[in-house]
């Protein structure tokens, strides 16, 4: 039994509805899950529901859920924030590791979101630049002075996919840091992080 049944979540008669990246439809269950969190967990146990209710562990609990889907190691996988803030946190982290490497490098295929955050961090780090090329040319840029290298697995708008081990290796054998936004891969297409 599949659990991508339409009849598990709350679709408009008549709607196709196609949208999964931004906000997917609205499970059965989840109105009664959300009346049980707010009622006796938090209206109830209060503080306690971190401990109590699991609340502390849900992190690692769904990032399991999801590593399973991504091809992850089990315990490798934490949920966080939006995936823009988690992006601005890995960028910041990846230059941090390469301090002496002033270069994002990204495409002009990226998710929007993942740009922006980009060039919002380069805007505080005055000493960064944000380099963007075409997708065909991402191998070709990946050079000693890139401290990062953030791409998206697959384009949203036309579904080209990048190599991601051949990007990796290339990013690593040329000691940059390797960001993967996989929220367009992740549930779509067969992946083994």
């Amino acid at each position: 039994m599949s659990i991508y049944r339409k009849e598990l979540f709350e679709i408009p008669e008549g709607m196709i509805y196609l949208d999964g990246n931004s906000l997917g439809p609205l499970p059965k269950t989840a109105m009664s899950r959300l009346q049980k969190t707010v009622e006796q967990e938090w209206g109830e146990g209060l503080i306690t529901s971190w401990n109590k209710a699991g609340w502390m562990a849900q992190p690692s609990r769904v990032g399991d859920q999801l590593g399973r889907i991504i091809g992850a190691a089990q315990g490798s996988v934490v949920a966080g924030d939006t995936l823009s803030i988690k992006v601005f946190q890995a960028l910041a982290a990846g230059l941090e590791m390469r301090p002496d490497r002033k270069v994002i490098l990204s495409d002009n295929g990226n998710f929007p979101s993942d740009l922006y955050m980009a060039q919002g961090l380069t805007n505080i780090l005055s000493d960064k630049e944000l380099r963007v090329v075409t997708p065909e040319a991402v191998k070709d840029a990946i050079t000693y002075d890139v401290a990062v290298v953030m791409l998206t697995e697959v384009d949203y708008r036309s579904s080209r996919r990048h190599d991601m081990a051949k990007i990796t290796k290339l990013a690593h054998d040329n000691g940059a840091v390797m960001l993967w936004d996989l929220a367009h891969s992740a549930g779509a297409v067969d992946l083994d992080i």
